[in-house]
């Protein structure tokens, strides 16, 4: 044997020997592949450990891949060591989900999403609302605002061609109709019944106003009822007496007097009436003089109104128009203030019984002694929403029966001089809407279950000098 050459064997097998996979990993597994190391108490994504170079790892979801070579000298014994480094670098986006309308999920940049492409509805094909909110409210002599809100894109505000105090308004067919009396300087011209359309075919324009009728005047009122493609006026004439008028295919009918318990005796009494629309029915509901509740009712548009009945409350404050209306059921709601002691009462009349309940209060800390709103939800609900008895709060209730009413919360305690509010139907996120005026400025309020939204001050809506009107309309279809 040749002794230089022993040297290098050894010293390759010694360098072999160094090179054994450390302990808990088998021998078979190749140099170049890794084995996963799973912790089950983390949830964070699995580590990974080399068994043996080439040695490869990543920071930028691309493989770096490092090379380290060992060598030994044979006839030194001496070993040095050479690593190359290869790296690929490539940019990789992070994954996003557009939104995509009409997945039934509302997405960021959607105001609603319903699923379908229907715009007969609530929500629009687009995924932007197919309702808005309409109101008008007076301004004593100057023009009249008209203002609309749409969820999403907000509130628009303008004015109407004239001016108004009380007003009232109503979804139709086309749109909506508003009606009010003239708070005109001219005294020839005050009180006079005006009526503008809109129409959501030109959702930014309210048509011309124009008188109602030949000698259309009224001191308290108006109220108005839609159905199918009529609408019908009531008001308190400056006789005291109680008128109504039909609107059909833009054409108003001949006014025509509401009649008392005797039909030749035409009813009267110190407050306007309310009217209540039902499927085809309409009522017509108000206080005498005796502080009594009397109600009358049509059974189609065009037909005649029935002698008016006595309800069974008992005295209300008279002076004050009582809230109506009509349930899915075609029963009729009736609420009222109660000349005693001020607390908010309901009874209910059932049909086609043609009985009435008994008479409920809503809460003993429910009291008033302003005109109230009342407003039916879409899924059956009732609110309540009033001005407090000595202050200038705003207060409401939500209830799911005539009988069944929860525990009033307070929606605004403003610092200003306030106007009864005003409520309607909620569009898109609410269910319902309440508006009010304070200090001459009109606020918006959100009712959402018993949670209403913080007031927001509609943007130029101000220098009103009456209660607002408010109605939802449908926008698309």
């Amino acid at each position: 044997m040749h002794p230089a050459r022993v040297l290098p064997v050894l010293v390759l097998l010694s360098v072999r020997c160094t090179e054994e996979p450390p302990s808990g990993f088998t021998a078979t597994t190749p140099a170049s592949t890794t084995a996963p190391i799973t912790n089950p108490q983390s949830s964070f994504p699995d580590a990974t450990d080399t068994v043996d170079s080439p040695t490869t790892t990543s920071t930028t979801g691309e493989p770096t891949t490092t090379t380290s070579t060992a060598t030994t000298e044979a006839l030194t014994g001496t070993t040095s060591t050479s690593t190359t480094t290869s790296t690929t670098t490539s940019t990789t986006e992070p994954e996003t989900t557009a939104a995509v309308c009409g997945d039934g999920v509302v997405d960021g940049g959607e105001v609603c999403d319903d699923g379908d492409a229907d715009d007969d509805d609530a929500c629009l094909g687009d995924c932007t609302s197919g309702q808005a909110l309409l109101v008008l409210a007076g301004a004593g002599t100057a023009p009249a605002l008209a203002a609309r809100y749409v969820p999403g894109p907000g509130w628009s505000v303008g004015e109407l061609d004239v001016d108004l105090g009380e007003t009232a308004l109503v979804a139709t067919h086309l749109g909506a109709l508003g009606a009010g009396r003239r708070a005109a300087a001219d005294v020839d011209a005050e009180n006079e019944l005006f009526y503008t359309t809109w129409s959501k075919g030109q959702p930014d324009d309210w048509a011309p106003a124009q008188a109602i009728g030949a000698f259309g005047f009224g001191i308290d009122g108006p109220a108005l009822a839609a159905v199918a493609e009529t609408v019908t006026l009531g008001f308190l004439g400056t006789d005291f007496k109680h008128y109504t008028a039909l609107w059909t295919d833009g054409t108003w009918a001949p006014f025509g007097p509401l009649p008392a318990g005797m039909p030749q005796i035409q009813a009267f009494g110190p407050s306007a009436a309310v009217l209540a629309p039902g499927a085809a029915e309409t009522y017509a509901a108000y206080a005498g003089d005796n502080g009594k509740i009397f109600y009358s009712s049509k059974s189609s548009p065009g037909g005649a109104w029935q002698p008016s009945m006595q309800a069974p409350p008992p005295l209300v404050v008279s002076g004050l128009t009582p809230a109506a209306l009509v349930d899915a059921e075609g029963d009729l709601l009736l609420a009222y203030v109660r000349a005693a002691d001020g607390k908010i009462a309901v009874v209910k009349l059932l049909t086609p019984q043609n009985a009435w309940t008994v008479e409920t209060v809503v809460d003993d800390l429910a009291i008033t002694a302003s005109e109230l709103a009342f407003v039916a939800t879409d899924d059956g609900a009732y609110y309540l929403a009033w001005k407090g008895y000595d202050d200038d709060g705003v207060y409401a209730v939500r209830g799911l029966d005539h009988d069944d009413w929860g525990v009033p919360f307070t929606v605004a305690e403003p610092a200003t001089a306030t106007l009864p509010p005003a409520l309607a139907r909620g569009t898109v996120g609410a269910d319902a809407e309440l508006l009010y005026v304070t200090g001459g400025a009109l606020q918006h309020v959100r009712l959402t279950s018993e949670d209403p939204s913080p007031p927001t001050a509609v943007p130029g809506a101000t220098g009103l000098k009456a209660r607002p009107a408010a109605v939802r309309v449908q926008l698309g279809g």
